[in-house]
C-alpha cells in the first residue's frame, strides 16, 4: 500500500491533478487543502486552510500564513495548523474513502500535533492523496522518506496524462476506492 504525494514546481498543476483525480474516483473524501487569497500576487496576501471538501473559506479563522510588503519569510500561525489542520485528518481519516493533504510545506515546521496527524495517517489503512512543496526541507523528509509513501513530480509534460494515471493506479492499490 502506498499513499501517493505530488510535488513540482509552482503552478506547475499540482492540486488540478488532485481535482480531476478526486473528480474521476468519485468518493467520500476529506482532510484538508491550503489555498491562497484570492489575489496570489497580492503583496499582503494570506494563506488559509479549510477541509479538503468544503469551499474556500477567507476569514481570520481559516488564516494560517500572512504575507507582509516587505519582508522575507511570511508570518505563520502554527495554531492554524495545530487546530484546523490536525482535526481535519484526525477526523476524516476513519470516515472517508480518501484522505487528502494540499499541501505540506516548511510552514508547518513547528506545527507538532499536526505533524504527528500527517505521519499517524501515513500509518493508517485510509489512502493519502497529498502535495508536498518542492523546496520544502526538514519535517517534510519524514514523508518523502516514508517507506508507504510514492512522490510523483508533476511537470508540464505529464500533468494532463497524470489524473487518469493515479487514478487507475490508487483503484488497484485500494479496492475501496474502485
Amino acid at each position: 500500500m502506498k499513499h501517493m504525494f505530488l510535488t513540482g514546481e509552482i503552478q506547475i498543476g499540482k492540486s488540478t491533478v488532485i481535482r480531476k483525480i478526486l473528480v474521476d474516483l468519485n468518493v467520500k473524501y476529506g482532510g484538508f487543502r491550503t489555498y491562497f487569497s484570492q489575489d496570489r500576487t497580492a503583496a499582503d496576501r494570506g494563506l488559509y486552510i479549510s477541509r479538503a471538501e468544503a469551499k474556500p473559506l477567507y476569514d481570520e479563522a481559516h488564516r494560517v500564513a500572512r504575507f507582509c510588503p516587505g519582508e522575507q519569510a511570511p508570518q505563520v500561525f502554527t495554531v492554524g495548523f495545530d487546530t484546523l489542520g490536525a482535526d481535519y485528518i484526525l477526523h476524516a481519516k476513519d470516515d472517508v474513502a480518501l484522505l487528502v493533504m494540499d499541501e505540506l510545506g516548511d510552514m508547518e515546521r513547528d506545527a507538532e500535533r499536526f505533524q504527528a496527524a500527517v505521519l499517524a495517517a501515513l500509518e493508517g489503512k485510509t489512502p493519502v492523496l497529498g502535495v508536498i512543496k518542492l523546496s520544502a526541507g526538514g519535517w517534510v523528509n519524514q514523508i518523502r522518506e516514508h517507506p508507504n509513501v510514492e512522490l510523483l513530480t508533476v511537470n508540464a509534460d505529464n500533468r494532463d496524462a497524470l489524473p487518469e494515471r493515479l487514478t487507475r493506479a490508487l483503484q488497484e492499490s485500494f479496492p475501496a476506492l474502485r
